[in-house]
This record gives C-alpha cells, sequence and structure tokens, in this order.
C-alpha cells in the first residue's frame, strides 16, 4: 500500500512521558505570553499592597531568661523532688513549661489582658448586621436549641477564656538557645509597651511560679517525712517488744555460745559413732567365727582360741595326757591302777581346755553385745543432739530476724528524721532556679508585616507562578504545538501556518478582500498566510499543479471551512475557482458565504434538475460555489455514488481549480471517500488543541484509503514573538 509520506514511521500513538523539553520553546511561550504575566503581577502587586497596608503593625518584644541546671541550695534535697537537673530532659521540660496554659492565664490575669483592647474579641457577621442576631436567635428557639440566658452567658464567658488564651500563646514565641542553659520569651503585639510588658512579665511569672511549686513540694515532702518518722517510731517500738517477748520466751540467752557447744558435741558424738562402728563390725566378725564353729563343730581352731595363752597351755596339757595314756595302755590294762590315773588326767585336761574354749566364746558373745549397745547409745546421743542443735538454729533465726527487723527500723527512723529535719529547715531557704538576664525592651520597629519583603516576595511569586502556568501549559499539552511537531510527530510537510484572530477579523474583512481600506493588520497577516499555503500547493507539483483539492481536519470546529473559502479566494486570483461544500451534514461554507438551502446547488445538481453551470453561485471574480442545500438521510450514500464522482470531474474540466469543503475524518467517513476524488488532500489542524492520539488515527485512516494527502496546514496558531513579525513587512 502505498505510504501518505516518507516519515510514515513517526505515526505512533503519543505518549505523554514523552515529552521533549525544548528550552526555545518555553522561552518563547513565556514572551508570547508576558503582557497577561505582566498584567496578573501587576494585579497580585496591587492587590498586596491593599492588604498589606490594611494590616495592623505588630511588635515585638524579648526578654532573656537563664535557667539554672544545677540550683544553689543551701541543703541538697533534690531526691524529694524526682528531677535531674542535670539533664537534657530537664531543660527541655522547663521550655514546655514556659508555654503552658496556666502560666498564660497568670499572665493574663495579672495584665487584665482581657479588658486590653489588642484582645478584644471581633465581632461576629451576626452582630454586624442589625436584626440578624435576633433572627439566629428565634431560629435557634424554634428548632429547639435555644438555651436560657444564664447558661449562655457561661458558655459565652468560657468560650471568650478559651478564645483569650489561644490568642496569648499564638502571641507567645518561646526559643531556646542551643547549647545553652538561656531562652527567649517574645511576645507580639500591637503596642510596643504592651509586648514589652507582657514578655517581662511572662518571665517574671514562670520564675515565681517555679518557686511556689517547689516551696508546696517541700512543704508537702515536710509533712509526709514528719508522717514516716511517727509510723516508723511506732514499728520500732513494736519490733522490740517482739524481740524481747521472745527472749523471754526461749530463755535465748548467749545463743552464740550454745550453738558452738551443740555444734561440738554433735561433732564429737559422730567421731565416737565410727569408733564404735568399727568395733562392733570387729566383734560381729568374730561372732560370725564362733557360730560357724559351732555348726562345724571345731571350736579350737577359732582364731580367738588359738590367739589364746591359756588355751594353748591346756592344749598341750591334753597331748600330753593323750600321750601318757596312750604308753599307759601298752603297758597296763584298763583296770590296771595307772591306766585308771592317765585316763583321769586326760579328762581333767580336756575338761580344763573346753571350759576355756567356752569362756572364750562367753566372751567373744560378751564384747559384740557391748559393742552393739554402745553404737545404739551413741546414735541415740546423736539424735539428740541434733534436734538440740536444730531447736537452737531455729531459735537463733527467729531472734536474728526479729533482730534485724529491729535493726532496720532503727536505720529507717534515723534516716527519715534527718531528711524530715533536713526538709523543715529548708522551707524557707528555697532559691530561684531562673533568673532574667536580658529584660524586654520597647520594640522600635514592628515585627510584621514586612511589607517591602512580602511585597517583593508577591511580585516574585506571582511572576514565578504565572509563568510556571504558561510553561507547564505548553509541557502538557497533547497538541500539535508548531510546525516543529508537525515535522517530528507528523512527517508532513507544513504548508502554512494561520493565526488566531477574531471572527470578526476572518469573515467580513479577509474574505471580502476587495475593500482594502477595511483590512486590518490581522486580517493582512490572515490572508499572507492562506497565499502562502496556496503558494506550498502550487510548487508542490509545479509540471502538474493540483486542479481538486479537499481540506478536512480531525473534528469539528478545527477551521477547515474557514481555510477552505480563504484558499478559494486566493486561488481564484491566479485562475478560475469552484468551491464545493461537501459537508452536507453542517454547511459550513455555505453558511459563511450566507447560502440559503432554497438557493440552488448539489440537490439540483445531483438530481439532475440543472446543469453544474446553473447552480453555482457566484461570490467573486473568478470564485463560484456550488452550496450544499439540502441535509440528506445518508450523506455517505450519495457521496459515494458514481454520480458525485462524476460531477466532480467535470467541475476539474471546466475550472481551473476545484476546492472541496469535506467533513472532518474522525466521526464521519465521508473524506474517506471523497480523497478518492481529488488530487490533494490539506489536512487541517488546530494549534495546540486537537489531541494528537486523534490525528494520528485518522492519518492512519487516510493512508490505508492511500489519500494523497500532500500537507498540513496549522490553524488558530497564537500570535506573538518574532512568528509572525515578517507579515508586517508586507503591511508597512
Amino acid at each position: 500500500m502505498k505510504s501518505l509520506h516518507p516519515l510514515d514511521s513517526t505515526l505512533t500513538e503519543f505518549k505523554k512521558d514523552e515529552v521533549n523539553f525544548n528550552l526555545e520553546r518555553y522561552v518563547q511561550t513565556v514572551l508570547d505570553n508576558k503582557w497577561r504575566i505582566a498584567l496578573f503581577v501587576l494585579t497580585v502587586l496591587i492587590a498586596s499592597y491593599l492588604i498589606l497596608n490594611s494590616l495592623t503593625p505588630q511588635y515585638k518584644a524579648t526578654a532573656t531568661v537563664q535557667i539554672e541546671q544545677k540550683e544553689s541550695q543551701v541543703i541538697d534535697v533534690q531526691s524529694l523532688y524526682g528531677l535531674d537537673t542535670q539533664s537534657e530532659e530537664y531543660l527541655s521540660t522547663e521550655f514546655e513549661v514556659l508555654k503552658s496554659r496556666p502560666l498564660a492565664e497568670k499572665v493574663v490575669k495579672r495584665l487584665d489582658l482581657a479588658s486590653h483592647e489588642a484582645f478584644q474579641e471581633k465581632e461576629g457577621l451576626a452582630d454586624k448586621i442589625p436584626g440578624l442576631s435576633s433572627i439566629r436567635d428565634k431560629t435557634l428557639g424554634l428548632l429547639g436549641m435555644g438555651s436560657d440566658d444564664a447558661m449562655d452567658a457561661d458558655v459565652e464567658s468560657e468560650l471568650g477564656r478559651r478564645e483569650l488564651i489561644k490568642d496569648y500563646s499564638k502571641r507567645l514565641d518561646i526559643v531556646p538557645m542551643r547549647k545553652t542553659q538561656l531562652v527567649d520569651i517574645s511576645f507580639e503585639a500591637p503596642s510596643p509597651s504592651l509586648a514589652r510588658d507582657v514578655a517581662n512579665e511572662h518571665a517574671a511569672v514562670y520564675i515565681e511560679a517555679d518557686l511556689e511549686a517547689r516551696l508546696d513540694r517541700t512543704k508537702t515532702a515536710a509533712s509526709w517525712l514528719a508522717g514516716q518518722v511517727e509510723v516508723l517510731k511506732s514499728d520500732l517500738t513494736t519490733s522490740e517488744q517482739q524481740l524481747a517477748d521472745y527472749i523471754e520466751q526461749e530463755g535465748v540467752i548467749d545463743l552464740e555460745n550454745i550453738q558452738d557447744l551443740n555444734s561440738q558435741e554433735l561433732k564429737d558424738l559422730k567421731t565416737s559413732l565410727v569408733q564404735a562402728s568399727a568395733k562392733l563390725a570387729q566383734a560381729t566378725i568374730r561372732r560370725n567365727q564362733v557360730q560357724n564353729a559351732r555348726q562345724n563343730g571345731s571350736l579350737d581352731a577359732l582364731p580367738s582360741v588359738q590367739a589364746d595363752s591359756v588355751a594353748q597351755k591346756l592344749k598341750l596339757d591334753v597331748v600330753l595326757a593323750e600321750q601318757k595314756r596312750a604308753e599307759a595302755a601298752k603297758r597296763y590294762g584298763p583296770q590296771h591302777p595307772n591306766m585308771l590315773a592317765a585316763t583321769s588326767d586326760l579328762r581333767t585336761a580336756q575338761s580344763g581346755l573346753r571350759g576355756q574354749v567356752n569362756r572364750i566364746v562367753e566372751t567373744i558373745e560378751f564384747e559384740y553385745n557391748a559393742a552393739l549397745a554402745e553404737e545404739s547409745d551413741i546414735k541415740r546421743r546423736i539424735d539428740g543432739a541434733e534436734q538440740e542443735f536444730f531447736s537452737t538454729n531455729r531459735k537463733g533465726g527467729k531472734y536474728l530476724e526479729l533482730q534485724r527487723t529491729v535493726d532496720s527500723n532503727k536505720r529507717l527512723l534515723d534516716l527519715f528524721y534527718e531528711r524530715a529535719k533536713e526538709t523543715t529547715e529548708t522551707v524557707d531557704l528555697q532559691s530561684a532556679h531562673a533568673r532574667i538576664l536580658t529584660p524586654a525592651e520597647d520594640p522600635l520597629e514592628p515585627s510584621k508585616p514586612k511589607k517591602a519583603m512580602l511585597f517583593m516576595l508577591a511580585g516574585l511569586g506571582s511572576l514565578l507562578l504565572s509563568m510556571l502556568y504558561y510553561i507547564m501549559r505548553e509541557l502538557f499539552n497533547t497538541g500539535i504545538r508548531d510546525g516543529e511537531d508537525v515535522d517530528q510527530r507528523i512527517g508532513l510537510p507544513l504548508l502554512g501556518s494561520l493565526p488566531s484572530i477574531k471572527k470578526g477579523f476572518v469573515r467580513p474583512i479577509v474574505l471580502n478582500s476587495q475593500d482594502d481600506n477595511e483590512r486590518s493588520k490581522e486580517g493582512a497577516i490572515f490572508k499572507e498566510a492562506v497565499n502562502t499555503v496556496r503558494t506550498g500547493l502550487m510548487l508542490d507539483r509545479v509540471d502538474k499543479p493540483h486542479k481538486t483539492i479537499m481540506v478536512t481536519s480531525t473534528i469539528a470546529g478545527e477551521g477547515k471551512s474557514t481555510i477552505a473559502g480563504h484558499l478559494a479566494y486566493s486561488y481564484a486570483n491566479v485562475g478560475r475557482t469552484l468551491l464545493i461544500d461537501c459537508d452536507l451534514r453542517t454547511r459550513g461554507v455555505s453558511t459563511m458565504f450566507g447560502v440559503n438551502k432554497t438557493d440552488m446547488g448539489l440537490r439540483e445538481v445531483l438530481s439532475a434538475e440543472a446543469l453544474l453551470e446553473q447552480c453555482v453561485i457566484g461570490i467573486d471574480n473568478n470564485l463560484d460555489l456550488l452550496c450544499a442545500n439540502f441535509t440528506p438521510l445518508n450523506p455517505l450514500k450519495l457521496i459515494s455514488s458514481p454520480r458525485f464522482q462524476s460531477y466532480v470531474k467535470e467541475a476539474s474540466k471546466k475550472y481551473d481549480y476545484v476546492i472541496l469543503d469535506a467533513p472532518p475524518v474522525l466521526p464521519v467517513s465521508d473524506p474517506l471517500v471523497l480523497s478518492g476524488y481529488v488530487d490533494a488532500v490539506i489536512y487541517t489542524i488546530r494549534a495546540r488543541s486537537t489531541p494528537y492520539q486523534h490525528i494520528s488515527r485518522c492519518m492512519q485512516s487516510l493512508q490505508r484509503v492511500e489519500a494523497p494527502v500532500v500537507g498540513v496546514v496549522l490553524n488558530q496558531l497564537e500570535m506573538g514573538g518574532t512568528y509572525y513579525s515578517y507579515y508586517s513587512y508586507g503591511n508597512a
């Protein structure tokens, strides 16, 4: 498909973030609107002058106060206040105290500011207009919102008091000096003396209020300490009596020595228990040996028997007696006296040995029982000693607890007594924690309003604001702004730029080009701009000029009909020209030339009721008009008909130039059809108005039908700067 122009790629949807910042363009924008900007600045300056002169001058007086972080006191009782006067938080707290409402109320009351004219409540609108106040009261009464007079008076009085304190706080300014203990107390008032008096009084009231607060805290602390001393005295007496009763009841005397004796006794008993247990163990071993020997019938083999010398001697006697009897048995018979004597000696020896063994066994049993009894006795004594020891410890614990209570109560009583004495003595020795370093003086000049500075700021601000307005309007304008935009964003040649002038200059003066006496400067500029468009079209094809030319636009109201009419006038200067009103819906050209529907026009031509020569209306020398004298039900169908196309071809043969005023492209499809009947299409764009998105869409539609778009006419461009200054050369 044939492209409309070489820069076809530029027909893309415009994005708002793709705004090129052209400094020269925005400077020119400001210059173009310099008179509007100057008028706005002048208006603001006049209003500022009137407002500033109507303002009441305010004077500011400042008193400087030094706040001591470490207070000079005869006796240190800071712990009573709970304040760390060395911390930054202390100073910050004092600065806030200076701004507090109670302090402001004291100053207002002391200086009787409620009666001062500078603090008088302003009358409301209802009080200024006669009768309006009564109407308001009646209306509130009908609505059930009224109240009795006494209540209204109280409420109004309280509201007035609060407004007065609020107004006072707004005028007050507390400014601490960095890294110092100094603070400036400033106050604004219409009178220099009032500002001075209030600033000094506020500082004095702050110092007095702090002294009063400290005195109240000291008295409160002294009273509280005195009460605590009495309570502690009673507690000490009670604890001492409890200790005495316990000593008497338990007989606790020399408790520490008793505890030491019990501890030593218990230690000795445990040592004896260890020894008794060892002895019992040994006795148990010997007893077990005896029991085992009895079971085996070998008591003679017991270690205790073997260790006994008497038993060993008796054993030897038994052995000797047995040897003697054995020798006698060899010599004598059983009844021999020697034999009987030997037998008797043997029995005697054996009896003695058994008796000795039995004694040894009894001794072992006795020693076992004795050791067992000794161990049991020691354990019993240990149990008794432990009970005594624990009982003594319990008594000692209770005794120590009561003793500690007595000692603690004594210390607390001494501490509170000394502190109460200190506090009582320092009631009349409080020193001020702050002093007025520099009293406020009468200000010589008002602090506000600073008329010169505000006047300059108003002028500068209005200048910058108005310049910013026009720059932002230029920056965010999505329309085509100038020829550079046409070249960069559309890519078509700019045939010409028509200035924006009053409607009165366009039709009666410019169209009537023969009446030179009534031509104005703006009309001349407009005519020269139209001639430039005509020249551009004629130079587009020198060898074969465009004979049929269609003028269209994106939407209605862009001036396409005006351009078509003026372009037809311009072409009439070089040849016979026919202007055809193809906008059958609005009849723009026909209306512009004052043609009625009763005149002959397209209706008679298309219905073959008359010839083309009979239907045209002579407008000027070499300029005829074929008007739209009817509105068909389907204009597109009529324009698309072969009859209409044939009449356009017929007109191009009879006239040197044929200008078609076509409808806009965006709302209807008529221009897409008409573009096929002409040699050239002029696209009209209203500067800074028509959105680029709509223009791009219409251009793409014309491209699809291969419309011969030769260029763009930028209409209603703001005149300013040097853009149209060269036109004045021809009008000089």
